[in-house]
Parts: structure tokens; sequence; C-alpha cells
């Protein structure tokens, strides 16, 4: 018997059209592993809404389906009732090890002959691995931003399980014999007519995708795998999206109650020289250094060890311009080590931990 926690989460407002006919009311039993979890009385011509979404302990929700065997799955846009009516949970065991069931049968639409720019879907090359949602591919100019998806921060900033998610895609695409591209369809842009809020490029610029690496939408499994939040209400697998992300929460791991290793170590006090000399020693970790801030370039500048001469770039995008200034003497601390297409940088910087030692200095020559 499954032990069940009677929470219902009314997060989906997506209405179920009834048929106004016969009875006026309508009775709808929501079934769990053989049991009523819950009843709703429906009048119709009403709209049908808030749909139970039963959290239940170490198993996973696949689901409402019409039928005992789980072969038809409730369609909340096209599905109608016109008497009393059943439905039954679809669940899967969750034992420790996380599971990708929707990724597993979500299936990639054809794509043979068709070009990703023109067509909205179609066979691409990797170019280069940036982060967690965002991938350079060949021949598209900008970068593709994984579609209504958030993967933790690793550029910027860097956020829990950050570099889990991007090794994870990195690995997937590196490894993949096949990567397609899929824009969410939208007729304004010549696509099928799906959602028409949704676009293909984002404020940015990037392009918008679902990325598929052997048959796999590498969007939906990394929330699936609680290392993404879900944004897909437009989405044409909103439902998969929205489970997904219910059922890792469930599991509490990774972004949904886990604690990164990364975050356990320990800030080390060092120099650039050091990092420098010791590139995979240093490699994601948190450090505190000092330098002196020879030149900046937008969000980037560089800082001298004074000492030997060595220099170290730094990505500063979130800190006062006044204090990222040719000629100022600095301390950072917490601060991380990492590299931006193979040359190392340090990241993560924040204002309460930036500090001015002294104000123009004099930049030592070449």
């Amino acid at each position: 018997m499954l032990k069940r926690i009677f929470v219902l989460l009314v997060a989906l407002s997506i209405g179920l059209p009834l048929a106004a006919c016969g009875d006026p009311e309508i009775d709808v039993e929501f079934v769990v592993d053989g049991e009523v979890y819950d009843t709703r009385t429906f009048e119709a011509p009403d709209t049908l809404t808030g749909f139970p979404t039963p959290t239940l302990e170490d198993t996973y929700f696949l689901g409402w389906y019409h039928d005992e065997d789980y072969t038809e799955r409730l369609d909340y846009e096209e599905d109608t009732f016109e008497t009393d009516a059943t439905l039954y949970a679809r669940t899967l065991p969750y034992e420790g090890e996380l599971l990708t069931p929707f990724t597993d049968e979500v299936e990639l639409p054809d794509y043979e002959g068709k070009s990703f720019p023109e067509d909205g879907i179609g066979e691409v090359e990797l170019q280069s691995c940036i982060d967690g949602d965002t991938t350079r591919f060949v021949g598209l100019g900008d970068s593709v931003r994984y579609l209504h998806m958030d993967a933790p921060e690793t550029t910027g900033t860097v956020e829990p399980w950050g570099f889990e998610a991007d090794d994870f895609v990195c690995e997937a695409l590196e490894d993949a014999d096949t990567i397609v591209l899929q824009h969410e369809p939208h007729p304004e842009y010549g696509l099928p007519d799906v959602h028409p809020q949704v676009g293909p490029t984002g404020s940015y610029g990037r392009h918008l995708a679902y990325v598929w690496a052997d048959g796999r939408n590498l969007n939906l499994e990394l929330v699936e795998l609680g290392l993404g939040e879900a944004s897909a209400a437009l989405s044409m697998y909103a439902e998969e999206f929205r489970l997904a992300e219910h059922n890792a929460a469930m599991t509490g791991r990774h972004i949904h109650g886990e604690t990164d290793p990364l975050f356990e170590q320990e800030t080390q006090e060092t120099t650039i020289s050091s990092i420098r000399d010791d590139r995979e020693g240093y490699m994601r970790t948190f450090v505190n250094v000092e330098g002196l801030i020879t030149s900046v370039d937008g969000d980037n500048f560089t800082l001298l060890d004074e000492t030997t001469g060595e220099s170290i770039n730094v990505y500063s995008p979130s800190v006062g311009g006044w204090r990222v200034t040719s000629g100022n003497r600095i301390r950072l601390e917490e601060v991380f080590v990492t590299e931006y297409f193979g040359t190392i940088q340090l990241t993560n910087l924040k204002e309460d931990y930036f500090e001015v030692l002294e104000e123009d200095v004099e930049i030592p020559e070449d």
C-alpha cells in the first residue's frame, strides 16, 4: 500500500471543457493504486479545473489515465466528459535512483531532410559547450538557449549543481551520434501553430530550442534529474515538464534539497601565480586572492600578481564599475576558479567580497 501525503498541488490551471448534456453534475473519481484518492463534482457546462497532483512518498506520479492499463493519458486541452468518469494515476516506484520516465518516452519528431533554421527542426553539429542550458552549434552564428528550463548558473555566478548540469549536457552532446534542434512551433515564423507566444529567439538574440541527443530531450532530462527548473507553461511538452519537476522535487535530490559537494569545500587563501602554476589543482575551487587591475574590457578585467608578473582574467558582470578600474589594487574573496573556452579565469564576484585596497596604483610596463 502506498503511503500518501494528502497534499494537493492545485498548480494546473488548464481547463478541461465538459459537454453540456445529460446530468448537470458530473462526478470524476481519481484513483491511486486501486483506491479513490479524490472525487470532484463539476457542473456542466463549467470548466473542469484544478486537477489533483498527488504527492506520493517514494513514488513518481506520471499523470492521469482513462484506463487502468495506462494506454490513454488524459488530454487537458481536448478531452471532454458527458457522464461520470474515473481517472487512474500511473505511478512508478522511486527507490533512491533518479529515473527519467518522461524523457524515456517522449518521441523525437521527424527531422530527416529538414533544416533547423528553415524548418524549425534539423540535425546539427556540436561546436562548444557553454553551460547547462546554453550551447553553441556549428553554422548557427549565435548560441542556443535551451527552451522552457533553467539550469543553475556557472558563468557570472556559481550556483549549486550548476557544474553537474554542465558536465551532464556536455558529455551527452559529445558522446551523441546525432544531435537535433527543435524550435517551439510558432505560426508567425512559418512553423506549425502550437503556441504563438513562443518565438525562435530569446532576449539576447540566442536561438531557443529543444536539444535532442540520440533521441533524448536534454531540456526535459535535466528537469527530471533535478538539475534544472521547468518554465514550460506554453510548451508542447508542458505536462511532461510540469510532472518532471514535481517528481524531481519529491525526491529531494540535487537542486531540490541536496548540498552540492563543491559548496562544502573550504575557501583557500592563495595567489594568482599559485593558481596558474597548479591549474588542475585549483580548478573548480573557491579562493581569496589579491592583485592589481591592469586593464578592463567590458565585463572582464585582468588581475596582476605584482610579485611574479603573472595575471589572470576575471569575469565581473555584477560588480560596480568604480571598483573595476585600472590601477585599483583589490582583494577578492570566495571567487571561483574555472575556465571559459580553455582559458582559466575567476568568476562568482560579489559586492560584499570585493574590497579596494588602494587606488591609482601605477601599472607596471610589460
